[in-house]
């Protein structure tokens, strides 16, 4: 799949202009966005949430200066914690401008003419009024980003019920692509209810589409539950599925179960 680039301050993925840079995916980039220098992350083109400006011909694509380097790591490192502190100023504003809204993070540019607050809302927010009053308080130019319950999971950071760090701040780099409980049916877990396939960010879990592929793979060679079969035990039907494992149980005519290796 062609690479595309997550630019850190919009969350999107767009294309970005040819380079004679060896870029992969997770490498992470200076570059060019509209006139300010930014971070962004080589990640995969493509998902129901791709940026959807990429097909607008008349925005141009971002420009991608350099792999960012040790020394542009660590003044990204010190921008991410001059902006947090301006986190306290931004959620007064909001008081004042009477906004239910929460701030969950903050991004400056690299050349520092932007700064980027993330926050989290129930319903759409008319920050106009906000965005004119922390443009004149910062003196700098003011993007808000409102991000949904996974996004929002992403910026807190936490551990699933797996005991691992969230998938989605540890290694997933693109967009937070739609879940469906069809994903749990096909791996066998839809019987176990919502609770259990529901993350902390009260989504259904992301692990239920990057790990489907091979369920989705496996299951073109496996009869279906239901199915009359003959193995070399007898006749039966088929009443469950080891899908990963390629394992089929069988309810023979007499009433025995057998398991059985479906490709061997």
């Amino acid at each position: 799949m062609e690479n595309g680039l997550k630019i850190i301050s919009t969350g999107k993925i767009t294309p970005y202009k040819p380079s004679n840079l060896q870029l992969k995916e997770g490498d992470e980039v200076l570059i060019d966005v509209l006139g300010c220098q930014e971070k962004g992350i080589i990640c995969e083109l493509g998902g129901s949430d791709t940026d959807v400006e990429q097909n607008n011909q008349e925005i141009e694509p971002p420009e991608i200066i350099r792999k960012l380097n040790e020394t542009d790591i660590k003044r990204y490192d010190g921008l991410k914690n001059q902006a947090s502190g301006y986190i306290t100023e931004c959620m007064q504003r909001i008081v004042a401008h009477n906004l239910d809204m929460t701030i969950l993070d903050a991004e400056l540019s690299f050349d520092e003419k932007k700064l980027t607050f993330f926050f989290s809302a129930p319903g759409r927010v008319d920050f106009r009024s906000l965005v004119s009053d922390l443009a004149s308080t910062f003196k700098k130019l003011i993007r808000l980003q409102q991000v949904g319950a996974r996004d929002q999971a992403r910026f807190l950071d936490g551990h699933g019920r797996c005991g691992q760090r969230y998938c989605c701040r540890s290694f997933l780099t693109g967009n937070l692509d739609e879940v469906t409980l069809e994903m749990a049916r096909v791996q066998q877990l839809s019987h176990m209810g919502a609770n259990r396939i529901t993350g902390s960010c009260g989504k259904l879990e992301c692990c239920l589409r990057y790990e489907i592929k091979p369920y989705q793979e496996n299951l073109k060679n496996l009869p279906k539950i239901g199915d009359e079969v003959k193995i070399k035990e007898g006749k039966g039907v088929v009443v469950d599925l080891n899908i990963l494992l390629n394992k089929v149980l069988v309810l023979l005519e007499e009433g025995n179960r057998v398991e059985v290796d479906w490709l061997k």
